[in-house]
């Protein structure tokens, strides 16, 4: 994906770690958390990765602004970053898209993410969570690095793969707490750090000082 490895599960097959490996896992609809596996502490009552905003799925990618729909083989990154119960920053970005970006990040930064997520993160552990079906809280109620309950933590950011209206498991959904965040900026080279500060400036418009809320000192969250 560009930052996080991913593995996956398909008929028993583990799937190699590679940028850009293509998408072989299992699928499950968001409309099945609507039917009683939606997160108390949500504030709205639709599924995780719909949009804050429009209380909708997102409809275009950020990046490249084409319908998230296109092309219905092609995944695309839902990410969304809290402070407490307040989404602060949200966006979806085709694979495609997201791919190229990363390809613009230094092998240093690229080689530091897939050791911390490797290690850290223990993402060849998260297909443990397949075992609870279709739901996705889960994978999400406690940060990825640290273990931290995402209700004890003063900010956090979510990740999910989706396809269509599908999200697609193992090892996202994923949660990462703001001082896991904080840990990651700080492996990354100032190559990769400029090119993401470009890429947040280019897509996202709002008043001085507006970053300072973003749960990484003014950087919103990298999944």
């Amino acid at each position: 994906n560009g930052l996080i490895p991913r593995t996956g599960k398909k008929s028993g097959h583990s799937i190699s770690f590679q940028w850009r490996q293509s998408i072989t896992h299992k699928a499950k609809s968001c409309s099945s958390e609507i039917s009683g596996q939606i997160d108390p502490m949500d504030p709205d009552p639709h599924p995780y990765f719909y949009s804050e905003e429009t209380g909708a799925p997102f409809r275009d990618c950020i990046s490249c602004g084409l319908s998230l729909t296109h092309d219905p083989g092609q995944p695309y990154l839902v990410a969304k970053s809290y402070r407490g119960q307040e989404c602060i920053f949200e966006y979806a970005i085709c694979e495609d898209c997201r791919a190229n970006l990363a390809s613009e990040f230094s092998n240093e930064s690229q080689e530091a993410l897939t050791s911390y997520f490797m290690q850290k993160a223990k993402l060849l552990d998260r297909s443990r969570f397949l075992d609870f079906g279709e739901s996705i809280e889960p994978w999400i109620r406690e940060c990825a690095g640290c273990g931290t309950l995402r209700s004890e933590a003063a900010t956090y950011s979510l990740g999910g793969i989706l396809q269509g209206t599908s999200v697609v498991f193992d090892p996202y959904p994923i949660c990462l707490c703001g001082k896991c965040e904080e840990e990651i900026q700080a492996l990354l080279s100032p190559k990769t750090q400029g090119i993401w500060d470009d890429f947040v400036e280019t897509h996202f418009d709002g008043p001085p000082g507006y970053t300072e809320d973003f749960p990484t000192r003014g950087r919103p969250a990298l999944l």
